[in-house]
């Protein structure tokens, strides 16, 4: 039996309010996560998306409720790409879906109630199929990349910008009467697709802020109940290495940063099992700390990443650090009864060639580290700087 319409409204509206509200008050649980604020800000969006468009269903003489619903819905969407730019270490750039959403709600405004169900619908569909591009393009980079959970909302907001920019189409050269329009391109069907995305976009995201929060609840490092000393968390670390940063801009001393990531740290727990992986993970801490130089800051930034920043004469000083931690990793094996050893992609930048902008240290070091895990990991790449449009 098929659904009307005005009833797959009130599921979808219901399935946003409850995953909504449980995905914002486990955002409020924690105290600095401005990624999930961004996440929380597409939910409370997506809310009244959904409240503005059952009203209109209830009185389609309320034509100016659609502006409110169209401008939300750009909105949410643009706040879960805008979340993930933060997530990634980038500047969230939300005033680009606000300025998206004021386009929309004057477009809406001007189109008037003529258009029925469809006001302001050319500039809406345009909006979500741009902002969900951009986001499933943000997912799949920097951090999130390796992330199982991103990889899925990365998928869900491919299909969303997909199914738009066919629907935008069908839209504007067949228009919404047209057979292949109500049949494919129509309300039920783009309310099934938002369906799939609050469900699967709940998921993945509360899982991400979860391992986000856990990485930064478990203070001096790292791993499962065990800590190394010497090893911050990333919290604590990024304070550390942002007034590094702005001590040394005041001197003039050389900074130089390492990023060292795993390699296949999934791949090992599900071969050998999550414990491995953590005892995985706290052998190269050790190895991190042995082979570091004594005034050096070092941190555990995420899942099999460490971060070493150290203040160098030369040019060429950090690199030569990079070339001993990996033959460290070589010579020393993780696990001495199986004789298992770890290998790690290795991105290293410094202030010379990227000047005293912690973001942009960070950005270069992102690249230069995936730059390395995508020439098959256990090399060693240095950050060189080009044009840093963020």
């Amino acid at each position: 039996m098929a659904l009307d319409t005005d009833t797959l409204l009130l599921i979808s509206g219901l399935v946003i309010v409850l995953c909504g509200i449980s995905f914002i008050l486990n955002t409020a649980m924690r105290r600095n996560d401005p990624s999930g604020r961004l996440w929380s800000l597409s939910y409370i969006a997506g809310m009244l998306t959904a409240l503005s468009f059952l009203v209109w269903a209830v009185n389609p003489g309320l034509w100016w409720v659609l502006a409110i619903g169209n401008t939300a819905y750009v909105i949410s969407i643009a706040a879960i790409w805008s979340g993930a730019r933060v997530f990634n270490g980038r500047k969230a750039y939300i005033s680009v879906g606000l300025a998206a959403g004021g386009v929309t709600a004057a477009y809406t405004a001007i189109e008037g109630p003529d258009a029925g169900i469809w006001t302001g619908s050319t500039v809406l569909f345009i909006g979500i199929a741009v902002f969900a591009g951009l986001g499933g393009a943000e997912t799949m980079r920097s951090r999130m990349r390796r992330n199982l959970n991103a990889r899925i909302l990365s998928f869900v907001l491919w299909i969303v910008c997909a199914f738009y920019v066919l629907r935008t189409s069908i839209f504007v050269t067949a228009g919404p009467s047209s057979e292949i329009f109500q049949t494919y391109f129509g309300s039920q069907p783009a309310t099934v697709i938002t369906i799939l995305l609050v469900l699967l976009g709940s998921i993945s995201m509360s899982i991400l802020q979860a391992e986000r929060s856990g990485a930064r609840a478990l203070g001096d490092v790292t791993v499962g109940v065990h800590s190394v000393v010497g090893v911050l968390s990333a919290a604590s670390f990024m304070q550390q290495w942002a007034d590094w940063v702005e001590r040394s801009s005041f001197t003039g001393d050389r900074l130089a940063m390492i990023a060292m990531d795993v390699d296949n740290l999934p791949q090992m727990n599900t071969a050998f099992g999550r414990s491995f992986g953590d005892a995985a993970i706290r052998s190269v801490a050790q190895i991190v700390r042995h082979y570091s130089p004594t005034a050096s800051l070092l941190g555990h930034t995420g899942a099999g990443r460490f971060v070493i920043v150290v203040v160098t004469a030369g040019a060429t000083e950090a690199e030569q650090l990079a070339i001993r931690l990996q033959t460290a990793l070589v010579d020393e094996p993780i696990d001495p009864q199986q004789s298992l050893r770890a290998t790690a992609s290795f991105g290293v930048v410094d202030t010379d060639s990227f000047g005293y902008s912690l973001p942009a240290l960070r950005r270069g070091l992102d690249d230069a580290t995936l730059q390395a895990r995508d020439e098959g990991g256990n090399r060693i790449v240095v950050g060189r700087k080009t044009a840093l449009l963020d």
